[in-house]
């Protein structure tokens, strides 16, 4: 509605627009070009790293200039920030650290900010 996302994009929370229907869409356009005489050159990406890199306030500050409503943007700071973890290997466990960039991974909002910001 307010074209914040590209037509071109899929995800599980854009109605429409499953990875499903994404992985479908690019067998059909691969077996097109090939078809065609065409050569298919693929690139695969693991986005997981990623996530733990997204810088928190300029993600914020990114919901703020989109207009998000000022409730939203605090409840989902309150979500990415003051987060603390720690590490067990075995039967041990490292000290406790504050998380300072990230997005909870297995979050189903975890995506939709990725994507907000990138």
């Amino acid at each position: 509605m307010n074209r914040l996302f590209s037509t071109r994009q899929f995800g599980g929370f854009i109605k429409g627009k499953s990875t499903v229907l994404q992985l479908l869409q690019i067998l059909d356009d691969w077996t097109l070009k090939l078809e065609n005489g065409g050569q298919i050159d693929v690139v695969y990406t693991d986005f997981e790293k990623a996530f733990d890199k997204v810088p928190h306030k300029p993600l914020i500050s990114k919901l703020y200039s989109y207009g998000i409503n000022t409730e939203i943007i605090l409840w989902i700071e309150a979500f990415l920030t003051n987060r603390m973890q720690r590490v067990q290997v075995n039967d041990h466990f490292s000290g406790w650290s504050n998380v300072l960039s990230g997005i909870p991974q297995g979050s189903i909002l975890g995506p939709l900010l990725f994507i907000i910001l990138y």
